[in-house]
């Protein structure tokens, strides 16, 4: 797999990962203001892992899409 292909592919999953996390938000706003403050929490909770690790994902990808030299061999 080409470094492009590889960029191209953690992207799409960083998008999707990006989509289902603000749809779990959604989910949780809409059961706290149904009343179930406990489970909206545990979810909210669930999601800081996610929130915790963009700015790796996205140093990554940065990193992944900048055009490197090719080795040197000695």
């Amino acid at each position: 797999m080409s470094d492009k292909q590889l960029t191209e592919l953690l992207s799409l999953i960083n998008q999707r990962q990006d989509r289902l996390a603000f749809a779990c938000k959604e989910i949780a706003d809409w059961i706290d203001s149904q009343g179930d403050r406990p489970v909206a929490g545990k979810i909210r909770d669930s999601l800081k892992a996610v929130e915790a690790d963009e700015v790796l994902v996205k140093k990554t990808l940065t990193s992944l899409t900048l055009e490197r030299p090719l080795p040197r061999f000695r």
